[in-house]
This record gives C-alpha cells, structure tokens and sequence, in this order.
C-alpha cells in the first residue's frame, strides 16, 4: 500500500473520532432547547387559564355590584318619597295648629267658654305637639337613614372603582405577558441569527478560548487579504478583551461570521474572521461584534 494512502486513512479515522463529541453536543443541545420551549409553552397556556379564570370572577363580582348598587337606590327613593309625605303630614298639622289657636281667640267672650277654649287648645296643643314631635323624630330617624345609605352608596361606588382598577390591571397584566411572549421568541431568534441553527457545524477557529465577559462592540475596519481577512473592532484590554476570545460579527439580527481576537491593544483589538459567507452578507465597517460569556 502506498505511504500517502495509508496517510490518508489515518487522517480520515482521526476526523471521525473527533466528528464524534461534535454530533453528541450537537444532539443533546437540540434536546435541551426543545424542553425549554415545551415548558414556556405550558407556562403560557397556564396563565392564559388563569387569567381568563380572573376575568370571569371579576365579570361576576361587577354584577354584583351593579344589583347591589341598584337595590340601595331604589331603598333611597323610596325614603325620599317617605320623608315628603312625613314634610306634608307636618305642614298640615302646623296648619291645624294655626287654625285651633285662630279659634281659641275668636272664642274668648265668656270664662267658661274661655277655659273651655282653653282646655282644649292646651289639649289640641299638646296631642299636636307629640304628633309633631313624632314627626320630626320620624324625619330625624329617615333623614339619618338616607344619609347612611349616602355613605353605602359611596362605599358601593368606591368598591365599583376598585374592580374597575382591578380589571384594568389584570388587562395591563395580559399585555405584559404578550409582550414577554414577544420577547422570548424575538430573543431566540437573536440567537439564531448571532450562532446559526443549532444544527449547524462547529467552527474550525484553532486555540479559540470562551470569554470571561458579556461584550458589545463595533467594526472599526476590514482588511481582506488573499488566505486570510482581519478585522479590528473598537474594545480592547481595558474592556477586559484577550487574546484567543472568540466574538460574532452580525448586522441587524443576520450572522456574518466569527472573529478570532489575534492582538489586543488598550483600546482596540484585531481579530482573524471564519464563516464569512457572501450570501448572508460580507462584514463591513459599522457593523456589530458580541462576546458571550462562556461561549467562543
């Protein structure tokens, strides 16, 4: 067998042994993300469940409060109606009143009759006095309750307000959790566009080294060269950037490439880009490089 064939085997047997750890990691980072969306999913629907649970207990405690608040008004008309005719009963006894003392004076000619008269204005009197007496403490006694049913009916109206605030902030809630919905899925994607599908193929960057460090950064220039294109962006050592760090290059949610960081100066880093494919766009100038803690 010829040297470069059995060269070739070997070589060939050495890229299946380490084609090996990339699919299995491939494989269980497929499993992982499938859960994670199973359990949002479920997580969703059950607080859409709980939610819709809310609102119809809110519905019903409305209603309620609507029967109830319509009770106490016709109670308060009707002590209305109650306290007219206790007014009118009254002015026509004060009349009465007028009339017994207009007689007693007309009558005064003899003692007899006078103290006759007399006898029966001060008896007149005094049964139109309790009468009156009677009244005014009836007045008293409804005027107290319609304004005990004043403050219920504020209270009613106030707990009216409060459900009202109640269902209004279950109302900001359920747009909170669309929005969070919209988040997560847009963040997923952010993924996807910053690392390609979880399916894709590794990268083939020698020595690259995970950073310590959450980064964002921007492409200050490009240099293509006839193997090789190097990029420099604008973080350096006092952002904690080190030689090795493997950043993403994108452009607004589309994944350029990755950079291999080759030099580091205080504020300025160079970096050897891979993956650049010319179907998703070439990297320029302005366009954004991120570092992921613990991911190259």
């Amino acid at each position: 067998m010829h040297i470069l064939t059995k060269i070739f085997i070997v070589l060939v047997a050495l890229l299946a042994i380490f084609m090996v750890p990339l699919v299995v990691v491939s494989a269980k980072n497929q499993e992982h993300w499938k859960s994670e969306a199973m359990a949002f999913s479920q997580s969703h629907r059950l607080l859409s469940s709980q939610l819709q649970a809310e609102r119809q207990n809110h519905q019903a405690e409305l209603a309620q409060y609507a029967q109830e608040l319509q009770d106490y008004s016709q109670r308060l008309a009707q002590l209305q109606a109650s306290i007219a005719d206790y007014d009118k009963q009254r002015l026509d006894l004060e009349s009465q009143l007028l009339t017994a003392n207009l007689t007693i004076t007309e009558h005064g000619a003899t003692n007899r009759t006078m103290v006759k008269s007399l006898q029966t204005n001060s008896e007149l009197n005094k049964v139109l006095v309790d009468d009156l007496q009677t009244l005014r403490s009836r007045a008293i006694t409804a005027e107290r309750q319609k304004l005990e049913l004043d403050d219920a009916l504020r209270e009613r109206d106030s707990q009216l307000q409060v459900a009202l605030a109640a269902r209004r902030k279950l109302e900001e809630e359920l747009k909170s959790l669309r929005d969070q919905q919209a988040s997560s899925i847009e963040k997923i994607s952010e993924y996807v566009a910053r690392f390609g599908a979880l399916g894709d193929k590794g990268m083939t960057l020698d020595e690259g080294i995970a950073p310590d460090r959450d980064l964002e950064t921007t492409v200050l220039d490009v240099s293509r060269g006839a193997d090789r294109v190097l990029v420099e962006i604008d973080a350096g050592s006092r952002d904690g950037v080190k030689e090795g760090w493997v950043l993403t290059i994108g452009d607004d949610g589309t994944f350029i490439g990755k950079l291999r960081i080759i030099d580091v100066d205080i504020n300025r880093s160079t970096g050897i880009l891979s993956l650049e494919n010319s179907s998703r766009g070439t990297v320029e100038i302005g366009h954004r490089a991120y570092a992921m803690m613990g991911q190259d």
